[in-house]
């Protein structure tokens, strides 16, 4: 198929008439015919395009007397289109050229399908069928520019026969801006949707104060309708600077100063006073000129309840920790000195009448200097273990464990010797740990190791490693070990897995571990397998080596 969009003679042929001058009339009429035929194809009274049909060449033609219809088609604002039963375009207006970002001339005679998206190729062909079928079809799809992108449009499709040659007459209409309203409109019934249902009090001002938009949220805080109220008299803010109202906002929006997390006070007559959190952003047209802005309001009144509530349990937890350290004091002081003369009297009554008592007093008076030995212990490992709970009078210095470690070995000489046994120490690293804390826990857990021993001399091993941002230390002994369902219960207060026959002990040196090292942020268990030994482990803060 080739367009024929007029018919120019060249000056070098021979003029028709001129070479049927000698031929019948009845020839020559039809040489004029067509020589008026193709000067009303070159003034555009008739539009011309040349199929190649099944009976040869045949000419396609919009007619002269269709002239208004031609006229009406070029200036609608649709683009429109004709096929052929091939899909190639017999006739394309100015505005379906436009639509697709070609010129007009280039359109005639090529295949729709180069203007067809590929996804929406098999929608077509549908359309196409149903058009067929029916007469009429429509549908939405997307065509493809000349210079790429889609573009959506609603096709109309109308089966038209013509002079027996069955053409497609297709009327796109475009949705681009359509779709842009659409969206526009999606976005703002989004942003509306999410204003009603943000479960934070949300109001829109604009630059006089007044109220443009509001969630639920805000009217249920207001206690009252708020649109297109001044935002003064909707809510009456308080704050610790005195009134936060509109004009103070505003001023803030205007010098380039969001407002976040401004405490502030509600008071409202029928529900009494509520604290909130207010922060506020400016809004801005696209000219940079302030319409407004949004504040946002965070009710913190149950949180601001709780918060006084576990203030006074703070305080309260305080004063009880003051008593509890009077108490220690006292009970170190105040209360071992008696025991301590019970115990030195009960000593010398044993020792002056030690021959003239028979052997059951003799017998009660050792029961009352042990008792009175024991309270004393008591009394000291509850001063030690109130004394690790508190809190620290001052900044925590790194402390050398290694040094520490020696200190302890040195004052354990004797039950050291006396056991034969062996203390191995690897190099530990620095600690961010007070010394005598660190004290604490070396004492503590060296003298189980040579206190709950085995029937072999003691073996005792400490070794540090890293672990995360913490140091893991380990004191790892050859005793007499700590069944399952006991290491928990060890490191409770008074907790202690033999009588006070064969071990002694007060049951707070684990215990006071225990508090030493949550103190730090850091954790201590047991690791044991029966009666092969036991193995402590504590994390602690310190640097690295």
């Amino acid at each position: 198929m080739q367009p024929m969009a007029g018919i120019r003679r060249s000056s070098t042929h021979s003029d028709p008439k001129t070479r049927v001058s000698r031929r019948s009339p009845s020839l020559r009429a039809r040489l004029e015919e067509a020589e008026a035929t193709i000067r009303a194809i070159e003034e555009g009274v008739v539009d011309a395009v040349v199929v190649n049909g099944a009976n040869g060449p045949q000419v396609y033609t919009l007619e002269g007397a269709d002239h208004p219809y031609r006229v009406l088609v070029e200036q609608m604002p649709e683009g429109t289109i004709t096929l052929d039963s091939n899909g190639l375009i017999l006739y394309s207006n100015r505005q379906f050229a436009a639509l697709v970002g070609t010129a007009e001339d280039s359109i005639t005679g090529s295949d729709f399908g180069r203007f067809m998206a590929p996804r929406d190729a098999n929608l077509f062909a549908g359309l196409a069928d149903t058009a067929a079928l029916r007469g009429q079809s429509a549908g939405e799809l997307d065509l493809r520019g000349i210079r790429g992108g889609l573009i959506p449009v609603r096709l109309s499709l109308t089966q038209i026969d013509l002079s027996g040659m069955k053409t497609l007459c297709i009327v796109a209409t475009d949705l681009r801006e359509q779709r842009r309203s659409e969206a526009i409109l999606k976005d703002e019934q989004l942003s509306r949707l999410i204003l009603e249902q943000a479960g934070e009090a949300i109001v829109v001002i604009d630059t006089e104060g007044r109220v443009m938009r509001c969630s639920e949220s805000a009217r249920k805080l207001a206690r009252a309708p708020i649109l297109s109220n001044q935002l003064d008299a909707a809510f009456a803010f308080g704050g610790p600077d005195g009134p936060v109202n509109a004009e103070r906002i505003l001023s803030a929006m205007r010098l380039g100063q969001p407002m976040r997390g401004v405490e502030a006070t509600i008071r409202n007559a029928a529900a009494g006073t509520s604290a909130v959190l207010l922060s506020a952003s400016p809004l801005f047209d696209p000219f940079n000129a302030l319409l407004g802005c949004v504040i946002t309001l965070t009710d913190i009144t149950d949180r601001k309840a709780s918060e006084e509530a576990l203030a006074r349990q703070t305080e309260e937890l305080s004063h009880a920790n003051s008593d509890l350290r009077q108490f220690a004091h006292s009970a170190s002081h105040d209360l071992r000195e008696p025991l301590r003369q019970l115990a030195v009297f009960s000593e010398l009554l044993q020792q002056k009448y030690h021959n003239k008592l028979d052997p059951e007093a003799v017998q009660l008076i050792a029961y009352t200097v042990d008792a009175a030995h024991r309270m004393e212990g008591l009394l000291k490992g509850l001063l030690d273990y109130t004394q690790a709970t508190g809190s620290a009078a001052a900044p925590v210095e790194r402390s050398d464990p290694n040094e520490v470690m020696r200190k302890t070995m040195a004052t354990f000489g004797t039950r050291i010797a006396e056991s034969g046994a062996r203390i191995e120490c690897e190099l530990l690293p620095l600690l961010d740990v007070h010394e005598i804390h660190l004290t604490q826990l070396f004492q503590n857990l060296i003298g189980n190791a040579l206190k709950y021993r085995g029937e072999d001399p003691p073996v005792i091993h400490v070794a540090g490693r890293r672990r995360d941002d913490m140091w893991q230390i380990s004191v790892t002994d050859n005793g007499i070990g700590v069944p399952p369902h006991y290491r928990e219960q060890i490191f409770h207060l008074f907790k202690r897995l033999h009588g006070g026959g064969k071990y002694s002990g007060s049951g707070i040196g684990l215990a006071i571990c225990q508090k030493i090292v949550q103190r730090y942020g850091g954790r201590i268990w047991v690791e044991s397998a029966g009666k092969q030994g036991a193995r402590f482990v504590f994390t602690l803060p310190g640097a690295s080596l």
